[in-house]
């Protein structure tokens, strides 16, 4: 007896007449719109293993610390940074949507009990400069990841848990130590795995026991790498309004957003 072939089923929905076998499929690209276009290659990717970096304190000029907390507004296929991480009470289109569903169609609203529903609420971000070393040179790298408390359960962000480390007393509520100090702060080690079958990576945090001065990371800098560093708030994109707009319009259906629209100029 032959042993029966079974050939892949064709498709019939295939309307690609252009296409050849040396085509490429389009990939989806995630819009990560946090960072200025200037910055965002800039972003630091941790790999698997373990990095060792120097946090960079704050600049003197300005008003933000040497984290800063990002309110990052996600849409499907994307985020950006909510109009109030720069600006205090100022208010975003992702706002007045959510007013409004509030007041018209409050179970269309994302909760514990409408999982389906729109999340147009912020999530907290961490976003800090960094220094490390990157094949044999000492690079400037920005530090972005979820400052999440745990507080509704689950894993704290690994931003918040950077946090949490620098700010660790003793016994005597006195800090351990300061790793943001100019002078005697120290590294910081980050150790990423991704077990096989795990979603999501797992990380170990833990302090360098030798002071590590930001001078002595400068001077084996080069001048592109001390150009790039600024305050945080020159680094961070702001979306126009009609951006914003055009978020909405991938979370929430588009003759929801008009009403809306329509519902600002009464």
């Amino acid at each position: 007896m032959r042993t029966p072939i079974e050939f892949a089923s064709t498709d019939a929905n295939n309307t690609n007449t252009d296409a050849t076998p040396w085509t490429q499929p389009k990939r989806s690209v995630y819009q990560d719109k946090i960072l200025t276009e200037t910055y965002e290659d800039r972003r630091l990717r941790l790999p698997i293993g373990s990095t060792w970096l120097r946090i960079l304190p704050a600049f003197q000029s300005s008003p933000f610390g040497w984290m800063m907390a990002v309110h990052a507004i996600n849409f499907e296929g994307g985020r950006f940074a909510h109009p109030k991480t720069l600006r205090r009470n100022a208010r975003s289109v992702f706002d007045h949507a959510y007013s409004w569903c509030l007041a018209n169609a409050r179970e269309s609203l994302f909760s514990k009990t409408n999982k389906k529903g729109v999340r147009l609420l912020s999530d907290p971000l961490a976003v800090f400069w960094c220094l490390l070393e990157e094949e044999g040179r000492t690079v400037a790298r920005l530090f972005i990841s979820s400052g999440y408390d745990a507080s509704r359960g689950g894993v704290a962000g690994l931003g918040h848990q950077i946090w949490k480390l620098t700010r660790e007393v003793d016994e005597n509520g006195e800090l351990v130590c300061d790793p943001i100090d100019h002078a005697a702060g120290v590294q910081i080690m980050i150790e990423k795995s991704h077990p096989k079958g795990a979603k999501y990576p797992s990380y170990t945090l833990c302090r360098g026991r030798q002071s590590a001065p930001i001078a002595d990371f400068l001077a084996k800098m080069d001048d592109t790498e001390i150009k790039a560093l600024c305050p945080l708030e020159d680094v961070i994109r702001e979306l126009s309004e009609e951006e914003e707009w055009q978020c909405l319009e991938k979370v929430m259906d588009p003759t929801w957003v008009k009403k809306i629209k329509e519902s600002l100029k009464k």
